[in-house]
């Protein structure tokens, strides 16, 4: 089987001449290319006549676009003479550019090329009966931390084969599957095996994934955000960024493979909620009630967990910073103005503000009157409303959080804030950065359960 796929691509909207002068002009619109997806990064080769000079134009065009948009300049067409025949489409439209490249030697026979590589494409392939309504979401590495603890230790009498597949027995606790609106779900291993008849060994290898069974109207794009949402609660639960290396999707009329590039990280899942005060194993977690409220604030939650990750991997400033930051993301509350009581009629407020600005028009220069009065306008609008309580403040009490209980104050904790800004770096103290770390990372982590629906967090004050 050939080791890549023939592709035609055409960038529809892109007049590359213009980015590349005094050359030849390119009369090509269409351009063939070789599409390579291997596990650490997936090379798309575009061969072009050497004279067009197509790989300096695309360098110099592709200095002006934004990266992470590179695949929506792309129309992409399988090759009729392509080597698997059940491929019906390549989708590279959610690509980002990860890198580009041209050399004296890209050469494949008279044909020069240019590599491209980015980080995602999609396949769309002809069904599988046996497997609709089915999918496979497989993990990186980081993955084991998340499936392992599902399954028994491996023993003799734990792993067997059956219908042709190995297995190892899960844990009494964990063989039920999760539901989430469409679908239902549950942690995984694939096995496969590697025989040779001259070998006096054969492997078993596993693969971390999630499985997922889908109910029969489930749509594409609703199978991708359930295996996002189930993602985000892994990264959350670990404390780490995790990421899908292949997703296939079986459906009733096509089947769909997603392969992401696999990221090199040096962070580990090794995360857990008890500094949040739960002390449940990810298997608890998925059968918390969180289905509903993720759902609806799945856009607000994406952000502050990927934020909640980083923040672990930064400085201790700069962890500060994102820790704030968090909060600042989750309070989307709008504080009511409340103002004071009148005693007068509008007309008798509107003589006394008159004669008050009378008063104080005759403390300054005459020539400065007309911009007095505009501001005398503002603060009249001001000062008829009572002072509004801090916002922090406010929020965290809004979230059963009490202001008053915090062992570093809310004011402290500004100041900090205000003291990293702007690099006064001299004005911070070490421990109080330590302990208001400590704080901030269980109260933005306490935010994100609210926003899940879970409420069965305790708040330890002890930064010690």
């Amino acid at each position: 089987m050939s080791k890549f796929h023939c592709l035609d691509i055409e960038f529809p909207n892109v007049d590359f001449d213009a980015y590349f002068i005094k050359v030849k002009t390119d009369v090509n619109k269409i351009y063939h290319a070789h599409l390579y997806p291997r596990n650490n990064e997936i090379e798309l080769r575009i061969f072009y006549e050497d004279e067009s000079c197509f790989g300096d134009k695309l360098l110099v065009w592709l200095n002006s676009i934004d990266h992470n948009t590179f695949g929506s300049y792309m129309n992409v067409k399988a090759c009729s003479n392509h080597t698997n025949q059940r491929i019906t489409k390549i989708d590279l439209s959610k690509s980002k550019l990860c890198g580009v490249s041209t050399g004296s030697n890209y050469y494949d026979g008279k044909k020069k090329y240019v590599i491209v590589k980015v980080d995602t494409v999609s396949f769309y392939w002809e069904h599988i009966k046996e497997k609709e309504n089915t999918a496979e979401f497989y993990l990186e590495d980081k993955g084991f931390k998340i499936v392992s603890p599902f399954y028994s230790n491996l023993r003799p009498k734990t792993l067997f084969k059956n219908d042709g597949k190995f297995e190892i027995s899960r844990m009494n606790d964990s063989k039920k599957f999760y539901k989430l609106e469409k679908a239902t779900f549950r942690p995984e291993f694939n096995f496969y095996s590697k025989d040779n008849i001259n070998d006096r060994t054969s492997t078993i290898t596993k693969e971390p994934k999630i499985q997922f069974n889908y109910k029969s109207e489930v749509t594409e794009e609703e199978t991708v955000f359930y295996g996002d949402i189930v993602l985000m609660l892994a990264s959350f639960y670990h404390h780490t960024k995790l990421d899908y290396i292949l997703r296939r999707i079986h459906l009733p009329d096509k089947t769909i493979t997603i392969k992401n590039i696999e990221q090199n990280s040096q962070s580990k899942a090794n995360g857990n909620l008890r500094g949040l005060g739960i002390h449940w194993d990810f298997n608890n977690f998925l059968q918390s009630s969180w289905q509903k409220n993720t759902l609806k604030n799945y856009p607000l939650l994406s952000k502050a967990v990927t934020l909640f990750n980083q923040s672990h991997l930064v400085d201790d400033t700069s962890a500060f910073l994102i820790r704030y930051n968090i909060i600042e993301i989750c309070d989307k509350q709008k504080q009511p103005k409340d103002k004071f009581t009148t005693i007068l009629t509008r007309k008798e407020r509107k003589e006394k503000q008159e004669n008050a600005l009378n008063q104080l028009l005759g403390t300054i220069q005459t020539e400065e009157h007309d911009e007095f009065k505009k501001r005398w306008g503002n603060v009249l609008s001001f000062l008829q409303n009572k002072p509004m309580k801090n916002q922090l403040a406010s929020f965290l009490e809004s979230q059963n959080l009490d202001p008053k209980t915090l062992p570093i104050s809310i004011k402290e904790l500004n100041e900090l804030r205000n003291n990293i800004t702007h690099g006064s770096i001299d004005k911070i103290d070490a421990d109080l950065l330590y302990k208001s770390n400590i704080l901030l990372y269980r109260i933005s982590g306490i935010l994100i359960l609210n926003l899940m629906g879970i409420n069965e967090w305790e708040l330890n004050t002890d930064l010690m």
